[in-house]
């Protein structure tokens, strides 16, 4: 029983690492601060037509 508990939370452990790490990157790749520094949107710019 207690190898049951030990390696429920080994894989506990390592999925969260995993999707940690997983978070992390897809944060810096798709920073929203390089958006706008790329495409600069102006106060007056509307989406209407």
């Amino acid at each position: 029983m207690a190898l049951l508990w030990v390696t429920l939370l080994g894989l506990v452990i390592i999925l969260l690492i995993s999707g940690g790490t997983i978070v992390y990157f897809l944060r810096q790749a798709l920073d929203s601060e390089d958006a706008t520094r790329i495409d600069k949107i102006t106060p007056n710019d509307s989406n209407q037509s």
